[in-house]
This record gives structure tokens, C-alpha cells and sequence, in this order.
């Protein structure tokens, strides 16, 4: 099987340079190389496949939001597939184009520079720490084009996301402890459907939801009952759980209480159950930790026997979290089997006592039950036509 086409230039006359590219939105060309994401096509959402239609030699550019738009091979500048999994700057930097970051502002940055300002990486799991999980939603904005409104993604401080549920709970000694946290938020730049989802499932009244669900309301509990503590915050990826909490934190750090900011300044220490995952797995390759594992929560659960039936909730994939890496736990801790090298084992030939009389006379019996007339068991026996019939009449067949 051929490898995927991942990127795509466009051009044509009198209209910008266009690059889609897996997994993002559309991007505009400019003419200093740089990519910008586009308002024109903000709607059609990110790139999902990018194919090739032998018949007609088109194009087909296949969206989130399920649009699909057909190009033809005279105005596509560019394709390229990425057979050796380059991260998208160096896939980019390879054809001379690069990704300007978003707008962050100057505001934003100075708190975000504020907020764990010192983390500590764990190797091994603290005898007491908090789990945290997130589940997300990407940001929208409502945009008039062509005579009606429409809602297209976009970003905000350099996000294009944010934490749509945050959910937190404490482990010590294998029993779960005191803390408790799960709370939906409400973020403005949600689509409106979103925000529906989230009602429903609250079963809170709108104005109960909207109270309880209000991002600086949700951060402030956080803050007073999980970060307080000082306890470890243990994550199945922190990459993109922490970022995310960070990233909320500073957007709202100015509406925190003085006494709040200074929780969220202090010193952090966090574990990684994914990071832990590649040390158990990793800890017999002669290199250690010479491959990285990009496992997903469920997936190493359901290796070790751990059902989790409210897979993608956050409440319940912290709990899943707990319970991967205590089995990982043991299993690191457990005597392992080293393998010695294997040996060639030959088969056993069964010996037998009997005469060789004895043996005759069961070849004569063998070849009997098979159906052989007495000439053909002569033949094969080595013996008279007499002979067969004096031992199949006088001797009984002999059995191991």
C-alpha cells in the first residue's frame, strides 16, 4: 500500500496560494513563504484525507466538517506524502514554508510565565498524588459570509482548544483519598451544541449550569480543593493535559484571588503514566528507554485486564489512570522470566521389549487390519502365504 498523500499547494489565477495539509485548517501562502490560517474556508474545519482520483485525474480534499472539495491537477503546485513521519515544521521546512505561531498576547504571556513556574518531573510514583484528566473542545467563532452567519474554528492565545470537562482524584496506598473534582466548563468559544451537550448531561437548570460551569468559578474550586493540597499531579499525558491547564489558568489568572495566584506560582511536581508506561516496557531492550510508546489510556488497560466503561469521560479515565499504573506498578516490581537460550529437543523414540517373534507377528496383525490380503502381508513380511495364515489363526494381535 502506497503511503498517504498529507500536503497540498493550490493555486490559481488571480486567487491566493492556498496549503492544506492533514490535520489542520486551510493556510494561506504568503509571499515570504509563511503560513496563516484562513478565514475563507474556516468553516470546512480541518483536513482529514487528501485522495486521488485515478478516473478523472482530480483531487479530493476531505474535511472535518464534512465538505469535500475538488481540485484539478492543472492548479495543484504541490503534493507530498511523509514516509519518514517528519513533525510538521521539519515536513514544512523541507519544501521552504513555515507555520507562523498565533497571535499570543503580551498580557497573556506574562501570566502564563507566571503559573508553574518550576516543574518536577517524577520517575516514580508518589506515595500519595492526585490524578487529573481533561476532555476538550475546540474554540469557534461566528462569522457573516455570503449572507448568513457562520460558526468557524479559531483561536485564542495560541490555542485552538480548551478543557471541557476537568476532573481530579487523590490515591494513596492503592485506596482512593479525600479528593474528589469533576466539573464541566462553560467556556465562551464553545459552539452553541456544545454547551447543549454539557446542559444535558449536568441535569442542572440552565442558570444552575451556568453558575457551576463558569470557567473562573470551576478554576477557583480547582485551585482551593487539588492544587492546594501541594500533593503530585499525576497525568496519562501531560503534554496535553497540563498544557491545557496551564493554558486556562493564564487566561483567567487576573479574576483569581491573591491567595489563588499564589498556589498556582508555586513549585509543581508531576508524574506521567505514559512516560511510565515506556520505562516498564522499555526496561529489558538493551538501550534503555530507546523507544518511545504513544500508548493510549484504554488501549494498555485493556492489556492488562482493566475494563473502563465510561471510556472518554474524564472522571473515569483518572480513575483508569490510577489503575494502569498501580498494575504497572506491580508488574515492574514482579521477578521477571529471563530467557536462556533455546535448545534443540529431539524426539523421543519409544523402545519396546518385545522379540522379534513378537514384532512379526504384530506387523502380520497390523497389516491385517488394514485390509491387506494374506499375498500382500506374505510380501510385505517377508514370509509364506502359510506362515500369515498360521499366525493370524494361532496368535492373538499384540498391543503396546
Amino acid at each position: 500500500m502506497s503511503e498517504p498523500l498529507v500536503m497540498l499547494v493550490r493555486q490559481q489565477k488571480n486567487v491566493a496560494t492556498y496549503l492544506y495539509i492533514i490535520g489542520h485548517p486551510t493556510l494561506a501562502l504568503n509571499p515570504d513563504q509563511s503560513l496563516t490560517p484562513t478565514s475563507e474556508q474556516g468553516s470546512y474545519g480541518k483536513v482529514t484525507q487528501i485522495t486521488l482520483n485515478t478516473t478523472n485525474q482530480h483531487y479530493c480534499l476531505h474535511f472535518a466538517s464534512g465538505r469535500e472539495l475538488q481540485l484539478n491537477q492543472k492548479n495543484v503546485l504541490l503534493v507530498a506524502k511523509n514516509p519518514d513521519d517528519l513533525p510538521l515544521p521539519e515536513l514544512l521546512k523541507n519544501y521552504g514554508y513555515r507555520l507562523l505561531p498565533p497571535t499570543v498576547t503580551t498580557a497573556f504571556q506574562a501570566n502564563f510565565d507566571q503559573i508553574f513556574p518550576s516543574l518536577t518531573q517524577l520517575d516514580t510514583i508518589p506515595s500519595h498524588y492526585i490524578v487529573v484528566d481533561c476532555e476538550f473542545g475546540p474554540f469557534f467563532k461566528r462569522q457573516f459570509r455570503s449572507g448568513s452567519y457562520h460558526w468557524a474554528p479559531t483561536t485564542i492565545n495560541g490555542a485552538d482548544q480548551t478543557i471541557y470537562q476537568l476532573a481530579a482524584l487523590s490515591y494513596q496506598a492503592g485506596q482512593q483519598t479525600k479528593i474528589y473534582f469533576d466539573h464541566l466548563i462553560d467556556f465562551p468559544a464553545f459552539l452553541p451544541e456544545k454547551k447543549l451537550t454539557a446542559l444535558a448531561t449536568s441535569q442542572q437548570t440552565l442558570a444552575e449550569f451556568e453558575r457551576t460551569a463558569n470557567p473562573v468559578q470551576v478554576l477557583k474550586t480547582f485551585i482551593d480543593q487539588v492544587l492546594a493540597s501541594q500533593l503530585p499531579l499525576a497525568f496519562w499525558d501531560q503534554a496535553q493535559d497540563l498544557k491545557a491547564l496551564h493554558w486556562l489558568l493564564a487566561q483567567y489568572f487576573p479574576k483569581l484571588s491573591a491567595n489563588q495566584q499564589a498556589i498556582v506560582r508555586r513549585p509543581l511536581q508531576v508524574f506521567d503514566g505514559e512516560q511510565y508506561t515506556n520505562v516498564v516496557i522499555n526496561r529489558s531492550n538493551q538501550k534503555s528507554l530507546s523507544t518511545t510508546h504513544s500508548l493510549p489510556l484504554n488501549g494498555v488497560a485493556g492489556l492488562l485486564n482493566i475494563f473502563n466503561p465510561q471510556q472518554h469521560n474524564a472522571l473515569w479515565d483518572a480513575q483508569t489512570t490510577h489503575y494502569v499504573i498501580d498494575q504497572l506498578a506491580q508488574i515492574q516490581a514482579a521477578t521477571p522470566t529471563v530467557l536462556t537460550q533455546p535448545q534443540s529437543v529431539q524426539p523421543t523414540v519409544q523402545k519396546t521389549d518385545l522379540s522379534p517373534q513378537q514384532l512379526k507377528y504384530q506387523l502380520v496383525h497390523q497389516l491385517r487390519a488394514t485390509g491387506k490380503t494374506y499375498r500382500e502381508i506374505a510380501h510385505s513380511a517377508g514370509i509364506s502365504v502359510s506362515g500369515v495364515n498360521y499366525i493370524l489363526k494361532k496368535s492373538d494381535p499384540i498391543t503396546d
